[in-house]
């Protein structure tokens, strides 16, 4: 028994739309990259300021330390975040000193685990950033001016020393794992600096 020809459209038509829906499917699997511990770099993985904050702390306050991360799954690649968020106590005239250790520790620590720094920028208003790559990563750090916390009293149980400022420092690290290997410099445009969530 034939179909009438508006029945044997509808037909049709419903079954590309469903081929289509299953090779959109298929398509999108084979090309987004899911993240996985081990595309993370030794240097997102071992990261820590806090031998550098050390040599700035006022030992006698106990701050607040906060650190977390997250991945995410793209065409082509697969990201991964890091950020280390401390108040610590310090004295204020030693700020340039410590922007400038983190900028030193951040830039030992990606080239003895393999990283080539592209570019090292910094200034007072935005602090540092660094963009490095490592074998198939491409990534950035973020490293923010120590901010000043008002009202250092209601955190801190013993008195504060002349010129001691309580202050937040924010690391902020951003990775693109690329499964077919960092773009070249020619092909930058395609894949812009990563920007990621600003720590502030």
């Amino acid at each position: 028994m034939k179909l009438p020809p508006s029945i044997r459209i509808v037909a049709i038509t419903v079954v590309s739309g469903i081929l289509f829906v299953v090779l959109v499917g298929v398509v999108n699997d084979a090309l987004t990259v899911y993240a996985t511990p081990e595309m993370q770099t030794q240097f997102l993985r071992i990261y820590t300021p806090d031998r550098v904050l050390d040599r700035f702390r006022d030992s006698k306050y106990v701050g607040g330390r906060g650190s977390g991360g997250g991945a995410g799954a793209d065409y082509g690649f697969a990201t991964h975040q890091k950020g280390v968020d401390e108040d610590i106590l310090m004295n204020s005239a030693d700020r340039p000193a410590l922007m400038a250790a983190l900028d030193q520790d951040v830039t030992a620590l990606l080239t003895a685990t393999g990283g080539q720094i592209v570019s090292d920028a910094s200034s007072e208003s935005d602090g540092v950033r660094l963009h490095y790559i490592v074998g198939k990563s491409e990534g950035t750090v973020t490293i923010k001016p120590p901010e000043v916390i008002p009202s250092p009293e209601r955190y801190c149980r013993q008195p504060i020393g002349p010129g001691e400022v309580l202050v937040w420092v924010r690391v902020l690290i951003n990775e693109k794992w690329f499964k077919a290997g960092v773009p070249s410099l020619r092909s930058r445009a395609s894949f812009p600096l990563l920007s990621g969530p600003d720590p502030s």
